[in-house]
């Protein structure tokens, strides 16, 4: 196999491990079922008798407080027959809307530490988006998005440690969540909140990634991952049947069914421009599968031309390369430092009138400056030790 021919695949291996590294999760994700952390329908159904059943293993552990969020009190109207349907429906709850004052009050009291972080986040979305992580770690309860309208009584999901809903086509959704306080879930949320503060170009992308449902499917997957790891080393610890695990409710128990919990409001997207651009793709598949095949034609062809580049090099060689750009470097370095050593000498012996540098003819000078250039420096290290000057 020819030399260039390995530092090319060399190359393709290279940019296929760092692919792989950054999206394993997501990868993760496509081929994870959610079935063992399914919430039952069954366990939920209105009809259940476990609905009834007040034994220890089936009490409610989620305490009984509502968290929505908006910029300030004065909620749309679209939203607010939802809002108060979810109080009408559990008029035991405690309500709190969150709203930009009381976020900025809130972190700023109890997490001091991550201020500059929400300060420094683009969009308004992400701040809504964080501090459901912060409340419900801090106090517990049911996180509800203001567009999702509550259609049943909340009380048959309290009994799971923590729970978040699937959503299309996989992952997690952070729009409808519960949890009792100080869950290790969301500690990694809040703790991984500053490592994917990063822009992703596209506002969709970015939101969706830092804060948003694809934030919190990836630490799900993290944090389930880490947990299944627990069971290796100790036998007795089941993650699935512990109170550190994360249920998942399941898409016909959260809307569009006569026993689902939420429908949803219209015209309440928080999606930017770009997202309408990006949805379009699902409405044109082929259109994207063809792209796909021309994007994935262009990138051989190039790395075909690369490789013909580097074959018509006769001499082609990296360790050839590198010896000539280090050469360069140094002999760069030791032309400085020997013209800065005359330079600095001569302007040194030029300000004693006693003293004259031999002149040299314009022939002869550039020649006697290259090889001679020791000769001269001794030159000056006798004269400068003579009595006589």
């Amino acid at each position: 196999m020819k030399g260039e021919l390995r530092i090319l695949l060399f190359a393709n291996l290279c940019l296929i491990y760092f692919i792989l590294y950054y999206t394993f999760d997501l990868h993760m994700l496509i081929i994870d079922p959610t079935t063992e952390d399914a919430i039952a329908t069954k366990d939920i159904a209105p009809n259940s008798t476990l609905l009834n059943d007040l034994s220890p293993d089936n009490k409610m552990i989620i305490p009984k407080i509502i968290h929505q969020t908006y910029k300030n009190e004065n909620i749309p109207p679209h939203w607010k027959v939802g809002q108060e349907k979810c109080q009408e429906l559990n008029p035991d709850y405690k309500y709190i809307l969150w709203t930009d004052v009381m976020i900025e009050d809130f972190i700023t009291k109890n997490f001091n530490w991550f201020l500059p972080i929400m300060k420094s986040y683009k969009y308004p979305i992400q701040k809504a988006d964080i501090i459901r992580y912060f409340v419900l770690w801090t106090y517990g309860g049911v996180y509800i998005d203001l567009d999702d309208t509550c259609e049943r009584n909340l009380d048959p999901l309290l009994k799971y440690p923590v729970f978040l809903r699937k959503t299309s086509p996989f992952g997690v959704s952070n729009d409808v969540m519960g949890s009792i306080p100080k869950h290790p879930f969301f500690l990694k949320a809040i703790n991984s909140l500053k490592h994917y503060n990063k822009n992703w170009g596209a506002p969709y992308f970015t939101i969706m990634a830092s804060t948003g449902p694809v934030f919190i499917s990836i630490i799900w997957k993290q944090y389930k991952r880490w947990e299944k790891l627990k069971q290796v080393w100790d036998p007795t610890y089941q993650y699935i049947t512990s109170d550190r695990a994360v249920k998942v409710l399941q898409p016909w128990d959260y809307k569009d069914t006569p026993n689902a919990f939420f429908s949803i409001s219209k015209g309440s997207s928080w999606h930017l421009d770009d997202a309408d651009f990006i949805k379009s793709f699902l409405t044109h598949i082929l259109s994207c599968v063809v792209a796909g095949f021309i994007l994935g034609f262009v990138i051989l062809y190039g790395e075909y031309c690369i490789y013909c580049f580097m074959c018509a090099k006769k001499n082609y060689n990296l360790l050839s390369i590198w010896n000539k750009i280090r050469n360069d470097i140094l002999g760069y370095n030791r032309t400085y430092n020997n013209t800065t050593t005359i330079n600095n000498t001569s302007t040194n012996y030029n300000n004693n009138s006693s003293f004259t540098l031999p002149k040299f003819s314009n022939r002869m000078a550039p020649n006697r400056l290259r090889k001679d250039s020791n000769n001269l420096m001794n030159l000056i290290d006798l004269e400068k030790n003579n009595g006589g000057f």
